[in-house]
């Protein structure tokens, strides 16, 4: 069995403002350890899949900024999107990409900042997914038990599977998608017990994965399948024809949805989270005795459950103080209660109505 893994690097989160910008997203912060996201990404994956079967998709406009990231990284096994058009054209052509090379039987899709532990268990989880689409010729989503009612993820509902050989691996039917729920409507996911987050992981035959953009997303089908035999080279050019063509779109909205009743879940175990908020990058950090998190030049007097991120150049004291998120840069620094975090997109959509461009 042939499967190929895509590491999906591209965006920039709003929630990580100002540290994740449209020159530094946040894949490539060490949020949480020496090495950015998208490095850890890449090594949990090395045990999987050979140097060869390890691809990067990313946009034009941050591809030398990732070379520069990772110089050790083949250039030949970046898939340079012309534009960001969302994560469903970024599948179709990385379908296109590694089938003109490698012909593969499942490719699975990685988001390159999401923080996972327990590797043991997540490399598991991953080697059971790719065979049980290799197996049933059918999409298997990576999916946790919800700890907390989180209102930024997206969840899947799942029921028992019927075939015992599958089922005794933790495997599971969707019946739904459900996209960023209210808290109050997370909580009842948690109450019912069939729900799982959806880790944004998912394994597809590749068979299958034309087929279903055939029947839901006929209009990229017909610009992307036409290539699939073609024994012209792809060029930029040719690619940006394309491009301009589609429509911005999820995967989730675009394929997954619409195709949910072939969709299997894999109850995983492993540690995951996407690290969307400073809420979240506290809540993974280790902390100092008064649970704090201090990074770069600090003073912290009498100060208690704060993170601070110094690393705009000068020395930040606190006195007195508790529970704050602090993060200073060179363009911006965010100052705001724990808790409050998930509201800095309200400040990166103000700048962007303001067309403050030189601080996003």
């Amino acid at each position: 069995m042939n499967a190929v893994a895509t590491i999906l690097a591209g965006g920039v989160d709003v929630y990580l403002w100002p540290e994740s910008r449209e020159q530094m997203p946040k894949f490539l912060l060490p949020l949480l350890s020496d090495g950015s996201m998208l490095q850890s990404t890449l090594q949990r994956l090395r045990p999987l899949f050979s140097s060869d079967r390890i691809a990067i998709a990313t946009t034009a406009s941050l591809q030398h900024l990732l070379r520069e990231h990772l110089p050790n990284f083949p250039t030949e096994q970046f898939i340079i999107e012309p534009v960001a058009r969302n994560t469903a054209p970024c599948l179709a052509y990385a379908a296109l990409w590694w089938e003109r090379r490698s012909s593969p039987d499942v490719l699975v899709l990685f988001p390159a900042d999401h923080a996972i532990a327990h590797l043991g268990e997540f490399h598991q989880s991953v080697e059971t997914a790719v065979w049980t689409a290799y197996t049933t010729q059918r999409p298997v989503l990576l999916g946790l038990p919800p700890r907390y009612p989180e209102t930024r993820f997206g969840y899947l509902q799942v029921e028992e599977c019927p075939d015992p050989s599958l089922a005794q691996r933790g495997v599971l039917r969707v019946r739904t998608f459900a996209e960023k729920p209210d808290r109050e409507t997370a909580q009842r996911f948690i109450d019912s017990g069939d729900f799982l987050w959806n880790t944004g992981i998912v394994a597809l035959p590749t068979a299958t994965l034309w087929d279903l953009l055939c029947r839901h997303l006929p209009d990229y089908y017909s610009l992307f399948a036409p290539l699939l035999r073609s024994a012209s080279e792809l060029s930029p050019e040719h690619i940006e024809r394309i491009y301009r063509q589609l429509r911005p779109l999820s995967l989730e909205h675009g394929l997954l949805e619409p195709a949910a009743a072939q969709m299997l879940a894999l109850r995983c175990s492993f540690d995951w989270t996407d690290v969307g908020t400073w809420d979240e990058v506290y809540r993974r950090a280790l902390k100092d005795p008064r649970g704090n998190v201090l990074h770069g030049d600090v003073i912290a007097i009498d100060t208690s459950g704060c993170y601070v991120s110094a690393l705009g150049g000068k020395p930040i004291a606190l006195i007195g103080l508790n529970d704050l998120i602090v993060v200073d840069t060179d363009v911006a620094t965010l100052i705001c209660p724990r808790g409050a975090s998930e509201r800095v997109a309200e400040i990166v959509h103000y700048l962007r109505r303001k067309k403050m461009r030189h601080l996003l």
